[in-house]
């Protein structure tokens, strides 16, 4: 009987790891966005890859470009929590130009956060309310 060779046992053990690798059940592909950093959203029950979160909008727009001086100040005070995105991102927010398609403003997983942000950047808001969003970055 001749020897096996290093290449026929390298080549039978890897291809036995890669079966037993494939036998296990699949990892789930999901996300847990309620531990996500930064706007720290909850994941409505039940409603699998829907964030709520407190949202305090400053200024709304119908060009994106038309809140880019406002947009600099506010993330240099609240960084990570700033959010400028459309309208129909967030469902339970209510604006009273129809016209509008983009809002600039902060989120925070509570209210107590989210009065906390207002604050600090110390201008009026056009809205404060808790809705889902409906676009994730």
């Amino acid at each position: 009987m001749s020897a096996i060779r290093p290449r026929t046992v390298v080549a039978l053990v890897s291809l036995a790891l890669g079966l037993v690798a494939c036998s296990r059940g699949p990892t789930p592909r999901s996300l847990d966005f309620g531990a996500a950093s930064g706007s720290g959203g909850a994941v409505t029950p039940g409603e699998q890859g829907v964030v709520t979160e407190w949202l305090a909008v400053f200024r709304t727009a119908t060009d994106v470009q038309e809140l880019d001086a406002d947009t600099t100040a506010v993330k240099a005070i609240v960084g990570g929590a700033i959010v400028v995105s459309p309208v129909n991102c967030f469902d339970g927010l209510t604006v009273d130009d129809p016209g509008t398609t983009y809002v600039l403003g902060v989120v925070a997983s509570s209210r107590e956060q989210l009065d906390a942000l207002v604050q600090q950047v110390d201008r009026p808001t056009v809205f404060v309310g808790r809705v889902r969003t409906m676009c994730l970055d």
